[in-house]
């Protein structure tokens, strides 16, 4: 709990057995959260044992994708406040601290880490797609479309959850744009970011970057036109 709000972190993990237990056990050291629900995406290495072993709420979701395993955490929360954050190593737990005292006063909290390190294609990327879907979808300015580490509110998740339908990276944008139209009070700060341990399944390189940009792309035409 943090300041009577009861929180919930919400871990999709895929093939995370080298960061996973040390990233739950640096934010069960903070003493906020009320519950923390990581998802096996169907990992090939110990992901799972690393989870189970950690004593935290395990779910597994056989149907691949960020997206597919980002929502079978999300629909389980019971808390007033959801955080979601891969576990690879890139996020510092401590940071969840920044988005908390921010929740006094916005209803969303996205993060930044376009401030860190990055390759660049991944930073300009980020910063230019983030004011286009700004722009677009009357949103607040933000410079990073991609972070995934994020605070909202379970309530106003619950008015659009069942809307939501895709199940790859994909998921990130629709959970975004859905936001924006609840006119919320959104915020955007930049936290830690270190490069993630192991290959990215979506941005390991330009080309998977790419790939991810043009179904992004995709995503933002048919939710602009309103087509879903």
């Amino acid at each position: 709990m943090f300041k009577n709000k009861t929180v919930t972190i919400v871990l999709p993990a895929y093939n995370e057995d080298k960061t996973i237990s040390n990233f739950i056990k640096d934010l069960k050291s903070l003493d906020i959260y009320d519950e923390i629900i990581a998802v096996d995406n169907n990992s090939s290495d110990e992901t799972k044992n690393e989870i189970l072993k950690s004593s935290v709420t395990y779910i597994s979701e056989v149907n691949q994708g960020f997206g597919a395993a980002l929502k079978s955490g999300l629909d389980i929360v019971k808390t007033e406040l959801i955080l979601v954050c891969e576990p690879d190593g890139s996020f510092n737990a401590e940071d969840s601290l920044k988005l908390l005292e921010k929740s006094d006063y916005f209803d969303a909290v996205f993060t930044s880490r376009t401030n860190n390190k990055m390759s660049l294609y991944l930073k300009y990327g980020n910063i230019i797609y983030a004011k286009v879907l700004s722009l677009l979808f009357n949103g607040p300015k933000l410079n990073d479309v991609g972070s995934s580490f994020r605070l909202f509110r379970t309530e106003h998740y619950k008015i659009f959850k069942d809307t939501l339908k895709y199940q790859g990276p994909e998921f990130q944008l629709e959970l975004t744009i859905n936001l924006f139209k609840l006119n919320l009070n959104i915020i955007e700060i930049p936290v830690s970011y270190k490069k993630r341990v192991g290959k990215s399944n979506y941005t390991g390189n330009f080309y998977d970057s790419l790939k991810v940009a043009i179904k992004f792309t995709k995503v933002v035409i048919r939710k602009f036109l309103r087509f879903e």
